[in-house]
Formats: structure tokens, sequence, C-alpha cells
């Protein structure tokens, strides 16, 4: 009897992994279900995704960074990225929707490479610059 609960516990946590595959080894931009946390220099020297997105603080894909996956959601930016966003270099076809509130609330909008969201208007004539507070990577 022993020995059948626990082969059927290996067997069936076996299942459990299958079902919920995970990131890829490795993948530096793989937050996991706590997000991406705080935010330190050494993001600004991580390749970029395969097929995502990495956020600047500056114009021109400069400054201090952080990338998606697609497919992730952050309802809340790490460090202190919230509102202080000015770019967004996209890779692998993705595309990223961003909210002016966190947890994917306010106004939103769609976008690929954006170089300077000082010249993107958003509702109510306003740019973009510093102004997102969550995203999501297709």
């Amino acid at each position: 009897m022993r020995t059948l609960v626990i082969a059927l516990l290996f067997c069936c946590s076996g299942l459990l992994v299958a079902q919920r595959p995970g990131p890829p080894p490795g993948d530096p931009w793989a937050y996991g279900s706590g997000g991406p946390g705080n935010w330190d220099s050494s993001w600004n020297n991580r390749p970029p995704p395969r097929r995502g997105a990495c956020f600047f603080t500056d114009a021109q894909f400069r400054g201090n960074r952080f990338c998606v996956r697609a497919g992730d959601r952050i309802p809340n930016l790490p460090g202190r990225f919230g509102n202080s966003i000015s770019s967004i270099q996209t890779f692998g076809g993705a595309r990223v929707q961003v909210f002016d509130g966190p947890g994917f609330r306010g106004a939103s909008g769609r976008f690929a490479n954006i170089n300077d969201f000082s010249k993107v208007r958003g509702p109510g004539g306003r740019s973009w610059n510093d102004r997102i507070s969550s995203v999501q990577v297709f």
C-alpha cells in the first residue's frame, strides 16, 4: 500500500509540472509569479528577449531598462520605472499594450517600437512620456 501511495504521488506531481511549463532555462527575463521585483543595474547588461520588449527611462532606447517576454503581464512596473518610461524597443514581432494606471487600469495604447514617447499623444492630448504604470506584451 505504501509503495502504491509513493508511486501515485510521484506520478501525479510529474503531471502537474507537465501541465504548467516554466520559462526556458536561463531566461534572464523570467520573473515568475512574483513579478519583476526590485530593479538593479545588472538588468541594463542582460540581452534582450528573443520575443518581447524593453522599456527605457530615456528616449532613443537609452537610460535604465527592464525587459518583458511576450505573453507576460506586469501590473506594477519594477523599481522606479512607474511613470518613467520614455521609449520602448520590441523584438521578434512583439507588441505592447501600456496603461497609465497600475493593474492594467486607466487609459491604454498599443505600440511596437517607440523611440520617443514625448511625441506620441494619448487620450486627452497628453503625451505618453513618463505616464506608463503597467504593461502587457503580446
